[in-house]
């Protein structure tokens, strides 16, 4: 049963630090010129696989879709050149960026992250179909007793809301959540609303 969202780590777009891919319009241009764009995911269903469909329905951009065992793996792929682009949580690529090593072209979050302030989201760029992140969130066996998930809630909030977890959280590319249980709730029936068709569109199994 659902009791409290954690936080998020959006999904930021990145090519290697000297790619000729400037930015998520030249992405799309060299996507939809000649051959495809190899872009990396951590597996079948897995977040940056959802990225690079989202990208293909709503650019129409040409995407091969490379899969490798974790998005650790996929990012080193990145930086090696092995693939033009892949997508990975903040708080994965933030030390890449940071060190030269990638180049972040866009969040996939509905608003900027803090400790990325100047990489645009998708939304901002005209593509607001390309919207997804890393989230976390804790969860209750069913049959737990209302009373309980209400104190649950409400202590993950506090906590979750406090200025000595931002601060830790916040650099780091993570952006705090917390709410009502209502508020997860909804947002996990949204998730579900919106990612199930694309995941059928991409005829997406389990490896």
């Amino acid at each position: 049963m659902p009791v409290a969202m954690l936080a998020v780590s959006p999904s930021i777009i990145v090519v290697p630090a000297d790619s000729p891919i400037k930015d998520l319009k030249s992405l799309v241009a060299l996507g939809k010129g000649g051959k495809s764009l190899n872009f990396a995911t951590a597996g079948t269903g897995s977040t940056p696989h959802f990225v690079a469909e989202m990208l293909k329905l709503a650019t129409g951009a040409k995407l091969e879709i490379i899969p490798y065992k974790s998005g650790s793996e996929g990012m080193v792929a990145v930086v090696g050149k092995q693939v033009d682009a892949t997508s990975e949580a903040s708080v994965v690529v933030l030390p890449q960026v940071k060190g030269g090593k990638l180049r972040a072209i866009a969040s996939t979050w509905n608003t900027r992250i803090a400790a990325m302030p100047d990489v645009p989201t998708a939304t901002e760029l005209g593509y607001p179909g390309i919207f997804i992140g890393h989230w976390s969130g804790v969860f209750a066996p069913r049959g737990t007793p209302e009373a309980i998930l209400d104190k649950m809630n409400k202590a993950i909030d506090a906590a979750i809301k406090s200025p000595e977890l931002r601060a830790r959280l916040i650099p780091q590319g993570i952006q705090p959540m917390g709410g009502t249980r209502a508020d997860f709730s909804k947002f996990l029936a949204g998730e579900k609303a919106r990612l199930g068709p694309i995941a059928r569109a991409a005829n997406m199994k389990e490896d």
